[in-house]
């Protein structure tokens, strides 16, 4: 008998990645971003290529038609202040404010000025 492995939240993927991105070494970065009485430590698209499984990062490269080196890049620039913004009280937030923020910030990345 086999069983459909259960679908997970958004806020609970988000976690999964940030213990496995911890695990990987980058604990210091990762509890950087979740604290609020620490700067941000920056994480380069490198880091994540080399922290995540190959088909983690090409798969929505590819959907996204950006090479998969760009799409590290431009997740490594986010990623920080997505979850410095998710975690102001060093937990994740629940089902429906993390829903409001995450579409809050989305707004806010499109409509800021690109240099």
């Amino acid at each position: 008998m086999t069983t459909e492995p259960a679908e997970l939240e958004p806020q609970d993927e988000l976690g999964v990645l940030l213990v496995y991105l911890a695990e990987q070494g980058y604990a210091e970065q990762v509890g950087s971003w979740v604290s609020d009485s620490v700067t941000n430590v920056p994480l380069t698209g490198a880091q994540l290529l080399a922290a995540l499984p190959d088909e983690a990062l090409s798969e929505v490269a590819a959907e996204l038609g950006l090479p998969v080196e760009e799409y590290a890049e431009q997740l490594a620039q986010e990623l920080p202040s997505l979850v410095d913004g998710l975690t102001p009280q060093g937990e994740l937030p629940t089902d429906d404010d993390f829903e409001d923020f995450l579409w809050e910030f989305l707004i806010d990345d499109t409509e800021a000025p690109k240099s």
